[in-house]
């Protein structure tokens, strides 16, 4: 199914409630004025519900979150970063420490092995996507959190049957090089990159994930149909990994690039490389506390920050590069704006028929 724009849809309606649940009361403290939740100054229990008052003084007795970045390019100064903002806002000191890995699939069968050997897990928090939670959750490796009952959080957010929290989104872009193509000239449609004037232009990646997430908004026949296509001798060249399709787009070597953001390496040296208007499928990413972590409540309060609060999505991006296309100032909400919408799901399609689709599409990547 597709979503409109986030200004116009219902989620966005549920975001914006929960702004004023939590990172909306940072007017009311700013201020000095009192809050009918009981909302405390910066620096004596941040901008936090009063409710969530006792979880912040767990936390900052534990002290530490230990998150897992997988193999991205996060430094400790963007630790340091976040767990600033972090203090700033809610006024629980907590160290944020990066774990870095495998890539998530990897990484989390490492957390069963550690399981099974009943080694204590590495990690305190992980943020992944669909396949990765419902794999974890299954495992009985992520801990019972009743995030619906925290003030702020919208109910279209809860993972409830595998106890998640709506964090960011990985979104199967189309790219463009801007010095190649000029934005009058960059496709318009998915069924556009299908025709004679792109072919040999496009670099793509043959990865599952990167065209099964487009069944969301072209169900399942429509998907496989353009993967084939797509995938046709002469039209595409294919990449070893998405993240290298960014490189080859941004450097020329390709025009037009299919399965992934623009990186933020691309943005801060403004690369020539811009989204095109077309409406592409964006996938959900859970925080997750894992089962026997050493700092549950300053993993499960440093998780809603990221959901809740204004404060905490916009770091999330900042710092994280995890953005939400219903958050302004994200690339993903610019791009949701230009296209007119997005390709989205409920949480149920991506834990149940997403698994499905990906095993298609993966036997007829191996034809």
């Amino acid at each position: 199914m597709t979503k409109r724009p986030p200004s116009l849809n219902r989620r966005s309606l549920l975001h914006g409630m929960a702004a004023v649940g939590a990172g909306g009361l940072l007017a009311a403290c700013g201020d000095g004025s009192s809050s009918g939740s009981g909302s405390t100054k910066p620096g004596s229990g941040g901008n936090l519900p009063s409710s969530l008052k006792s979880l912040a003084d767990k936390a900052t007795k534990e002290g530490e979150v230990r998150l897992f970045v997988s193999t991205d390019s996060r430094t400790p100064a963007h630790a340091r970063k976040l767990s600033r903002a972090l203090r700033a806002d809610t006024g629980a000191d907590i160290e944020i420490k990066f774990v870095s890995g495998e890539p998530d699939p990897a990484f989390a069968n490492k957390l069963v092995q550690e399981a099974k050997a009943q080694v204590a897990p590495s990690i305190d928090v992980f943020a992944t996507t669909p396949l990765v939670v419902k794999q974890l959750s299954g495992a009985n490796l992520v801990q019972s959190v009743d995030w619906g009952s925290m003030e702020g959080v919208a109910a279209a957010d809860v993972w409830a049957d595998h106890q998640g929290i709506y964090i960011a989104e990985i979104a199967r872009t189309v790219l463009y090089n801007t010095k190649d193509i000029k934005a009058e000239e960059a496709p318009k449609s998915l069924e556009e990159l299908l025709t004679d004037k792109w072919r040999g232009k496009i670099v793509t990646a043959g990865l599952p994930d990167v065209f099964s997430p487009l069944a969301a908004g072209l169900g399942v026949d429509k998907t496989l149909d353009f993967v084939r296509r797509l995938l046709e001798s002469g039209r595409v060249s294919l990449a070893s990994v998405p993240t290298a399709i960014r490189t080859q787009v941004s450097s020329g070597e390709f025009p037009i690039g299919y399965g992934v953001r623009i990186g933020e390496r691309q943005r801060v040296s403004k690369a020539p490389v811009d989204y095109a208007p077309i409406k592409v499928p964006v996938v959900p990413r859970a925080g997750l506390v894992v089962k026997g972590a050493k700092n549950p409540s300053a993993s499960q309060l440093f998780l809603y920050w990221l959901n809740a609060t204004e404060q905490g999505r916009k770091q999330a991006y900042e710092v994280l590069d995890w953005p939400r296309y219903t958050t302004p100032g994200t690339d993903l909400h610019v791009l949701a704006e230009k296209a007119g919408g997005v390709m989205t799901a409920d949480t149920d399609w991506w834990m149940n028929e997403y698994e499905k689709v990906n095993k298609q599409v993966a036997q007829l990547l191996r034809k």
